[in-house]
């Protein structure tokens, strides 16, 4: 297996320099002197990486009939690049699984992607060597605050709420679920909900671990080029808010 098999491998991608960021899916940016808007796949508050003058990583991607004719991918940041595409995460899980190279689930064979289970959608059904299914929900992590502590969400998540307790539902039906998290950037050394800014999805996360979800939480590294797996990291649940 080579390492390509699990990388993603980014467009072409030039300078920008962020000035501002009129809605959640659109940025303002400056390229070569001009003024452009771009369209931001990642509609969290970001408040902490979009900072005026910060360097972005874009596309051009000339659409006819489109606002935008460009799209956010990385930001460059004092600690290495960071993606903010919300993409990318399941296209890395997915190539992974094809190819049998995600880190801790060699052992599971993918079943099929964009799974309807009751009212929702899961991102991959995957089935042990043994034949038993299995549930994964991936979730992007862009925030990393502090000594290295990266933070889900950044926003406050009612879907994200309900996939959690969608799979303590299925836990409780005796199936195995996973929800994964993919740091999108390589300074983290643990991971931790947000309880400050999403008690409610803090508290489901917890209670669904509590009851035998099990959780991954995985870095990246980011290049120009190319995004693929860093390290593991270790998470702590607990609400610290009133310690």
């Amino acid at each position: 297996m080579t390492d390509s098999a699990c990388r993603v491998h980014l467009p072409p991608l030039c300078e920008a320099r962020f000035i501002e960021r009129p809605n959640r899916f659109l940025i303002r940016c400056c390229v070569n002197g001009n003024t452009v808007d771009a369209h931001l796949p990642d509609p969290g508050r970001l408040k902490e990486l979009l900072i005026p003058g910060v360097e972005l990583l874009i596309e051009h991607t000339p659409r006819t009939g489109k606002k935008t004719q460009y799209t956010v991918h990385l930001v460059n940041t004092p600690m290495g690049y960071v993606s903010i595409n919300t993409r990318y995460p399941n296209l890395l899980v997915l190539q992974s699984l094809q190819n049998h190279c995600l880190p801790g689930f060699q052992d599971y064979s993918l079943v099929r992607s964009e799974v309807p289970v009751e009212n929702h959608r899961l991102d991959f059904e995957l089935k042990t060597s043994s034949g038993k299914q299995v549930f994964m929900e991936v979730k992007s992590v862009t925030l990393v605050e502090g000594d290295g502590i990266a933070r889900f969400p950044d926003a406050v998540t009612s879907r994200g709420r309900s996939h959690v307790q969608l799979l303590e539902k299925l836990v409780k039906q005796g199936i195995e679920t996973w929800i994964f998290f993919v740091v999108q950037r390589q300074d983290s050394r643990i991971f931790t909900p947000h309880w400050q800014r999403d008690p409610d999805f803090s508290f489901a996360l917890e209670k669904a671990i509590n009851y035998g979800v099990r959780l991954a939480v995985h870095t990246c590294r980011i290049l120009k080029e190319s995004i693929g797996w860093g390290l593991p990291i270790p998470y702590d649940l607990k609400d610290y808010r009133y310690a």
